[in-house]
């Protein structure tokens, strides 16, 4: 069922190495772990059976390779995958992930406020009214009354923990960045 499978994912106890590094705050979940994938899930399957084959693709798209890069960023896994999940949710054109990575590590580095609109939208949540989960319009004013750790518009860093699940794309984008020194982009709607 979507409730226990929903209540699954909060409770997050599963052993993977990748799973051990979150910070405790984000212990009790898997968001940013459920790799997005086309699964084969056998009929009858229980709850723990799917998760696990979720997180063992997770699992196996961090491979070795991607860990020591892991270790060269100076980030954490968690943090990579944080700031993949905000990639994830900015790019539009996939070909554009590498140079919109580039982009917010420049502003941590600086420590500049990232201003992440898809930061936002996560923390304001479904927005009834409208039956949508990205509020449209918005202005940046509105921005300013999102009191939640997740608005970058407020609060400098990564947000607590990722706001999706990443594609291995968008965690590949962070781990090797275009080299820019840009520290904006702007979407032109084409």
């Amino acid at each position: 069922s979507r409730d226990g499978f929903l209540q699954s994912v909060k409770d997050g106890k599963f052993s993977y190495a990748f799973l051990q590094d979150r910070p405790k705050s984000a212990s009790g979940s898997l968001e940013g772990f459920i790799f997005p994938e086309s699964y084969n899930v056998p009929y009858g399957a229980t709850m723990d059976t799917l998760l696990n084959m979720i997180l063992s693709t997770m699992d196996q798209r961090l491979t070795p390779t991607l860990h020591s890069e892991v270790t060269s960023s100076k980030l954490t896994l968690f943090e990579v995958v944080t700031l993949a999940s905000i990639v994830e949710r900015e790019a539009v054109v996939p070909s554009e992930r590498p140079t919109i990575a580039s982009v917010y590590l420049n502003r941590l580095k600086k420590k500049m406020l990232l201003q992440a609109d898809p930061t936002v939208q996560y923390a304001m949540g479904y927005q009834a009214a409208t039956h949508q989960w990205w509020k449209t319009p918005i202005s940046l004013d509105e921005y300013q009354n999102v009191n939640s750790p997740y608005n970058t518009y407020l609060y400098s860093g990564l947000p607590p923990g990722p706001i999706c699940n990443p594609s291995l794309a968008s965690i590949v984008a962070v781990l090797e960045p275009a080299q820019t020194d840009y520290y904006y982009f702007l979407a032109t709607g084409d």
